[in-house]
């Protein structure tokens, strides 16, 4: 039999030096944990010490009544271990401060990987922006949100972790100072998205999935991945991601089987390598057949199940074939 993922979809941690991620959560039954006196201030300095601890650059970060954002950068590869370490400890100080034991957060954290500078500052943007979504703040008075980085990039001091050179410097060269964020603060009027339907696609695009950028830096990522340049935790990764998933998979595959993705169009549609590779991701992460014809290149999806199902009625036919794709995990 082909093998098949047996574990229950979790998402996706990919970990490499210099990663930037978009990392959220909320409260436990959505409760409002940030309302609490005290609570805000003590996650900030949680987040300072976790930063100072695991070396991470902190671009920004918004706390809102019952949800948090972060635009995290980790210069080594620790996303996973200063997490679990900042979560427990927050967790920890949490339940003092309100004397109740229990779980803070709803889950396990959300941690989506930021392609490059450009999109960290489409991140950063949205997490600064948070307030006035909300209604919360106006855009002036975004300075009086104090549970955000915004107001302490105009700070003296600051914590060493807190960063904007870049995402300044995207913003039309500015220049980390004062003057600079006062720039920024202007441009973040051009940032303000007032469509509905616009503010839902941006949410969608910036704060699902696990990627946020190109679908070519994607591509590139689970390339990476398949090829064990990048560590990520795989068996939660397939079945979870559906089209991603699959991604990964016919990389994995093609490398099992020596195959490139010029094959995959030179080659005939039912050639029996990419029946056997369609049947293997299709049994993994459940892709459609649609989506496995526009891959593959294996014609018309009404086809692709009729091979998929006589080959896996009997799979001792192409049985080399399974054995070099059972081999890979």
């Amino acid at each position: 039999m082909p093998y098949i993922v047996l574990c229950m979809p979790r998402q996706l941690r990919i970990e490499y030096e210099g990663a930037l991620y978009h990392i959220m959560n909320r409260g436990n039954y959505r409760e409002y944990i940030f309302d609490v006196s005290g609570a805000g201030e003590l996650f900030e300095q949680t987040l300072f010490d976790a930063c100072k601890r695991f070396g991470w650059l902190l671009h920004a970060y918004v706390c809102l009544s019952n949800h948090f954002h972060i635009a995290l950068e980790t210069p080594e590869a620790n996303l996973v271990r200063g997490m679990q370490g900042f979560s427990s400890t927050f967790g920890n100080r949490f339940n003092r401060l309100v004397r109740t034991p229990g779980h803070i957060f709803q889950g396990r954290y959300k941690s989506l990987l930021i392609e490059d500078n450009g999109y960290l500052l489409k991140v950063v943007n949205y997490i600064h922006l948070n307030p006035v979504r909300a209604g919360i703040v106006e855009l002036k008075d975004l300075r009086t949100h104090a549970l955000s980085s915004f107001p302490k990039f105009f700070a003296r001091k600051r914590p060493t972790c807190l960063v904007n050179e870049v995402w300044l410097s995207m913003a039309g060269h500015l220049k980390p100072t004062a003057a600079g964020m006062r720039c920024y603060h202007q441009y973040l009027a051009l940032c303000i998205e007032q469509d509905p339907a616009k503010q839902k696609e941006l949410h969608r695009h910036l704060c699902r999935g696990w990627h946020v950028g190109t679908r070519a830096g994607k591509k590139a990522i689970l390339k990476d991945i398949s090829e064990g340049l990048i560590g990520a935790d795989l068996k939660d990764f397939v079945c979870c991601f559906g089209s991603d998933g699959g991604e990964l998979l016919l990389q994995r595959g093609l490398s099992c089987l020596k195959k490139k993705e010029e094959d995959l169009v030179s080659d005939f549609k039912g050639a029996p390598w990419k029946v056997v590779l369609a049947s293997w991701i299709k049994s993994q992460c459940g892709v459609s057949n649609q989506w496995l014809s526009e891959h593959l290149h294996m014609g018309h999806p009404s086809n692709i199940s009729r091979m998929i199902a006589l080959e896996t009625k009997d799979l001792r036919t192409h049985k080399q074939l399974w054995k070099k794709l059972r081999t890979t995990r």
